[in-house]
């Protein structure tokens, strides 16, 4: 299914925007959100924006810690399908194995290396923004120790908010401004947002 959302701002709100140094960030969700939340994109807006993607998703590893502030650097990242097991080692991610047991709308990851105590593990997605294209930036992150597995299911709730100092992939464990959180509930598939610069937050347009 495609996706997408417009983010729509007034020449005074870009000017303020310019001023402090802000982007636009956005980032994705899982069921439970018992994993830790990673900057899906950032952006310099203009006064109309679009963002698009698919419900696909890759699978990605990382040696990068899971802490506040940290940049997510892919090592190795391979397109997925649910309701199968991957089996992570010696820096790649082998063919998915089958079982009756596996939930059947989430992603999993088994961390099969027998030399490392732990791996960072995620879920990522192509996105769009006004015609550039992102490809697989990871929406979230998870330290995996040996011999366990990581079980991830995505959802259709984006959170869209305002921040400086940033960049895509970095750990969010404290959000400073108040987010938006947009819920694409099924069929739905297009919002449009936009920015009230007396209370500092985004609305919904439609």
């Amino acid at each position: 299914m495609n996706y997408s959302l417009s983010i729509n701002f007034t020449q005074k709100v870009l000017d303020v925007i310019a001023k402090s140094g802000q982007k636009v960030v956005l980032g994705k969700h899982t069921a439970g959100d018992n994993d830790t939340p990673v900057s899906w994109v950032c952006f310099k807006p203009w006064m109309n924006n679009t963002v698009e993607w698919q419900d696909d998703f890759a699978i990605y590893d990382s040696s990068s810690d899971v802490c506040s502030g940290a940049t997510i650097k892919k090592l190795s990242d391979k397109q997925a399908n649910t309701g199968l097991s991957y089996p992570f080692k010696d820096g790649y991610f082998h063919e998915p194995q089958t079982g009756d047991d596996l939930p059947k709308n989430s992603y999993i990851v088994e961390n099969a290396n027998d030399d490392s105590d732990g791996v960072t593990v995620g879920l990522a997605q192509d996105v769009v923004v006004n015609g550039e294209a992102f490809e697989r930036n990871p929406i979230n992150a998870i330290f995996v120790p040996r011999g366990q597995y990581a079980t991830m299911t995505p959802v259709e709730r984006i959170d869209v908010y305002l921040k400086n100092d940033i960049i895509d992939s970095t750990v969010i464990s404290h959000i400073q401004t108040k987010p938006l959180t947009i819920t694409y509930a099924e069929g739905e598939s297009a919002y449009s947002v936009k920015y009230n610069d007396v209370t500092g937050q985004f609305y919904l347009d439609n």
